[in-house]
C-alpha cells in the first residue's frame, strides 16, 4: 500500500494534475528550465567564435541534462500504471503501453544522443539536430502546443481535403507546364514529376526562381496557378486559425485524463467512457466575485466544479458548491428557475454544452444518470434525452 500511494504521489507531481500542488508546479518549471538551457546550449555550442563546445561546463551541463532527463524518463516509465486509461493493465504491459506513445518516445530520443557522446566521440553536427529534439518535450508542458494538437484534430479532414485539393493542383499546373515547355526547357519540364518543383513552389507562393516558364502561354499558366495558391492556402490557413481561436476560448487550462478521474462524477469510469468524455469537457475559469450563471439566464451548460468553490442563491439561503459538485443544465431533472452563480474564489470549471450533453446521454446514459444523481437539483433545467 505505502508502494502505491509513493508512485501515485509521484504520477501526481510529474503530471501536475493536483491544483495548488507546490512541489508539482517546482518540478514542472525546473523541467521547463532544464529543456530550454539544454536546448539553448546545444545551439550556442555551434557558434565557433564562442568556443562553448570544448569548455568543461559545457560538458558539465550536457551530463546534467543526461541525469535529469534520463530521470524524468524512467519516473514516467514507473508511475505509468497510475494513468487512468493504464490502471486495469498488468504493470508492465502499462510501461509498454506507455513506452510507445508519442510524449515517451520523445523523451527517450532526447536522452540517447547523450549516451552516445558518453560512449564514444561524436561530431558535434551529428548530434545537433537529436539534441534540439528536445524542444518538443515543451509540448507536454504548455497549454499552447495542446490547444494547436486539439485544433489540427477537429479539423483533420477538413485539413485533409485542402491537402487533396493542394495535391491536385500541383498535379495540373505540372501538367500544364510540362506539354507547353517540355520542347523549350527539357532540362527542367521534361517530365512531370520534374515540372512538379515549379508547380509546388509557384503554388505555394515562394517562388524561388529557379524554374520559369519562358513561353507566353507558359506565363499565363504560371499567373493563374500562382493566383490559384492563394485560394488554396487560405482555405486551410482560415480553418486552422478558427479552429484554434475556438479551443484557446473554451479551453483556459488543459483537462487530462487524471485531472478527471478524480472527481466524483467521473471516478471508476472505463478508460473507453473517460475517452468519449474527455473531448466534451470545455474548460473555464472565473474570478472570485464573476458570475457564472447569471439571475433569469438560460441555462446552457453543466458545470462540475474542479478547483475553488462557487456560491449560489437558494430559498434556504447560500449554498457553496466545491471540488466535483455538479451544477447547471441537468438531463432528466425538473424544471425549475435558472438561479444565480457566483465565483467565492479563482475557480476552474468543466462545462458540457447541450448539444454535447445530449451525444453523452446517447452514448453513455449512466453517466447522464449518475451527473443528475450528484447535482443539488435547486437550479436543474431538464433536457429532452
Amino acid at each position: 500500500m505505502a508502494f502505491r500511494t509513493v508512485r501515485q504521489r509521484a504520477f501526481d507531481i510529474l503530471e501536475r494534475d493536483i491544483p495548488g500542488d507546490l512541489l508539482a508546479d517546482v518540478a514542472h518549471y525546473f523541467l521547463i528550465a532544464a529543456i530550454l538551457l539544454s536546448v539553448g546550449g546545444a545551439v550556442l555550442a555551434t557558434v565557433p567564435s564562442l568556443g562553448i563546445h570544448g569548455t568543461w561546463w559545457f560538458w558539465a551541463g550536457e551530463r546534467a541534462a543526461l541525469a535529469i532527463f534520463t530521470a524524468e524518463y524512467l519516473l514516467r516509465l514507473w508511475v505509468a500504471p497510475e494513468h487512468p486509461l493504464r490502471r486495469r493493465l498488468p504493470p508492465l504491459k502499462a510501461r509498454l503501453r506507455y513506452a510507445l506513445t508519442a510524449p515517451a518516445l520523445i523523451d527517450l530520443i532526447a536522452i540517447l544522443p547523450l549516451f552516445a557522446g558518453l560512449t564514444e566521440e561524436l561530431n558535434i553536427h551529428s548530434l545537433l539536430v537529436l539534441r534540439l529534439l528536445r524542444f518538443l518535450k515543451l509540448a507536454r508542458y504548455s497549454s499552447g502546443f495542446n490547444a494547436l494538437y486539439l485544433a489540427v484534430q477537429r479539423e483533420r479532414y477538413a485539413l485533409l481535403s485542402c491537402l487533396l485539393i493542394l495535391c491536385a493542383g500541383v498535379l495540373m499546373a505540372a501538367t500544364a507546364l510540362y506539354l507547353v515547355e517540355r520542347t523549350v526547357q527539357p532540362d527542367k519540364f521534361g517530365s512531370i514529376p520534374a515540372a512538379m518543383w515549379w508547380a509546388i513552389t509557384t503554388l505555394t507562393t515562394v517562388g524561388y526562381g529557379d524554374v520559369v516558364p519562358v513561353t507566353v502561354v507558359g506565363r499565363i499558366i504560371g499567373a493563374l496557378t500562382m493566383v490559384s495558391g492563394l485560394m488554396m492556402l487560405a482555405l486551410p490557413i482560415a480553418i486552422l486559425a478558427g479552429s484554434f481561436s475556438e479551443v484557446i476560448s473554451k479551453h483556459n487550462f488543459v483537462v487530462t485524463f487524471s485531472m478527471i478521474s478524480r472527481l466524483a462524477p467521473f471516478a471508476e469510469l472505463d478508460a473507453p467512457v473517460l475517452g468519449d468524455l474527455l473531448p466534451l469537457l470545455n474548460s473555464r475559469s472565473f474570478d472570485r466575485g464573476h458570475h457564472v450563471v447569471r439571475r433569469g439566464e438560460a441555462a446552457s451548460n453543466l458545470f462540475v466544479v474542479l478547483e475553488g468553490c462557487v456560491e449560489r442563491e437558494t430559498p434556504e439561503g447560500l449554498e457553496r458548491l466545491g471540488p466535483g459538485d455538479v451544477f447547471g443544465l441537468i438531463p432528466g431533472a425538473d424544471i425549475s428557475p435558472t438561479i444565480p452563480v457566483r465565483a467565492v474564489a479563482r475557480t476552474k470549471l468543466l462545462a458540457i454544452e447541450a448539444n454535447e450533453l445530449y451525444m453523452l446521454a446517447l452514448r453513455h446514459p449512466d453517466v447522464i444518470e449518475r451527473l443528475a444523481a450528484l447535482a443539488r437539483g435547486a437550479d436543474a433545467v431538464a433536457v429532452v434525452v
